[in-house]
C-alpha cells in the first residue's frame, strides 16, 4: 500500500508504528478534513468533469437496466399488464404517506441503483490517485468501471442492505397481514430511532468503497470497514459525524421538512436563494472531499494496523 503523501512532517500520522489513541486523535481528524478539502478544491475541474461524465454514463445505464426490464415485460405480459401495474403503484402512492411512502419508494428503486453505486465507488478510486500523489485526471474514473465494476456494486447493494433491510422487514411485520402502516403519530416516535440506525451503520460501513478500491471484494471490504471502525472508533465515526452534519447542512434547503412529519426547521424563503449554491457545493466540492477524506482514513488506519500486525510477530 503507498503511503499517503500528503503527510506533513509534524502531522500526528506521519509514522505507521504510532498508537491506537493517536489514530483518533483529534488533531489526526482535523487534518483528514483540511487535506479533504484542500485537494477536493485543487483538483475541482477533474473531479467536474468526472462527475458530468460520470453522470451521463449513469443515465445511459439507467435506460438500459429499464429496456431489459420493460421489453421483457412488454413481449411476455403485454401493455396492458403493465399498465395495471402502474396504475396500481400510483394508487399505492396516493394512499401512502410520511416514512411509509419513503420506504415503498426505495425498495421499488433498488434495481435501479446499480450504476449510482458504481458511479460512487469510482469517485473513491480517483481519491485514492489523489491522497497517493496529490492529483488524478478526469478520465481515472471511467478506468474505475472496468477495474472494480462489479465489486462497487456489490458494495452498494450491501450497504443498501444492511442498512435498510431490519427497516423493510419491521416495516412489513407491522403492516402484517393487512396493509396497515404507521400513522404518522407513530413514526414521529420511531424516526430519532431510525435515523440513528442508518447514520451508524453507514458509518461502520463508511470505509468499504475504499476497500473494494484496494482489491477486497465487497464483503472482506464490508468486514474491514467494520472491523477498523471497532479498533478506530474516534477517528471513524468522528469523522463520519462531521460528514452527516455537513451534507445534511447542505440539503436542509432541498429537504426542509424532515420525513414530511414535522414543520418546516427554518422559513422556506430563508433558505430558497441558497438551493443552487447549496447543490453546486454538495456535488463538486463536498462529495469529492468526502471520498478523498474516507480514502485518506482508511490508508492511514489500514497501515497502521498492518504495521502493528507485523512488528507483533506476524507473517
Amino acid at each position: 500500500m503507498s503511503w499517503p503523501s500528503n503527510y506533513d512532517s509534524s502531522d500526528d500520522d506521519k509514522k505507521i508504528t504510532e498508537t491506537s489513541s493517536a489514530a483518533s486523535s483529534h488533531s489526526g481528524l482535523l487534518k483528514d478534513f483540511k487535506v479533504g478539502f484542500t485537494l477536493a478544491i485543487k483538483n475541482i475541474l477533474s473531479f467536474g468533469l468526472a462527475m458530468l461524465g460520470i453522470l451521463v454514463v449513469t443515465i445511459l445505464l439507467l435506460l438500459v437496466i429499464l429496456l431489459f426490464i420493460l421489453i421483457p415485460v412488454i413481449l411476455t405480459l403485454g401493455l396492458p399488464f403493465l399498465f395495471w401495474f402502474v396504475e396500481t403503484i400510483v394508487v399505492g402512492f396516493t394512499a401512502t404517506s410520511g416514512l411509509a411512502l419513503v420506504f415503498l419508494i426505495m425498495f421499488l428503486l433498488l434495481p435501479l441503483l446499480g450504476p449510482f453505486f458504481i458511479a460512487l465507488g469510482a469517485l473513491f478510486g480517483m481519491a485514492r490517485e489523489i491522497v497517493e500523489s496529490d492529483g488524478t485526471q478526469a478520465e481515472s474514473a471511467f478506468s474505475w468501471y472496468g477495474k472494480r465494476g462489479l465489486s462497487l456494486l456489490g458494495g452498494g447493494i450491501l450497504h443498501f442492505i444492511i442498512t435498510l433491510a431490519p427497516l423493510i422487514i419491521a416495516f412489513l411485520a407491522i403492516s402484517y397481514p393487512t396493509w396497515n402502516p404507521p400513522t404518522n403519530e407513530a413514526l414521529r416516535l420511531i424516526i430519532p430511532m431510525i435515523v440513528v440506525w442508518i447514520v451508524l451503520v453507514n458509518g461502520m460501513l463508511s470505509l468499504t468503497f475504499p476497500g473494494i478500491i484496494d482489491g477486497l471484494s465487497a464483503v472482506r471490504a464490508a468486514a474491514r470497514s467494520v472491523r477498523l471502525t471497532c479498533q478506530f472508533p474516534g477517528r471513524v465515526l468522528g469523522a463520519w459525524f462531521i460528514i452527516v452534519l455537513i451534507v445534511g447542512a447542505l440539503l436542509l434547503p432541498m429537504f426542509n421538512e424532515l420525513a414530511f412529519l414535522w414543520s418546516p426547521l427554518l422559513p422556506a424563503a430563508l433558505l430558497e436563494p441558497y438551493r443552487p449554491l447549496a447543490i453546486i457545493s454538495l456535488i463538486f466540492i463536498v462529495i469529492p472531499a468526502v471520498s478523498i477524506i474516507l480514502t485518506r482514513i482508511y490508508m492511514i488506519l489500514t497501515a497502521k494496523v498492518d504495521a502493528t500486525y507485523t512488528q507483533g510477530g506476524g507473517e
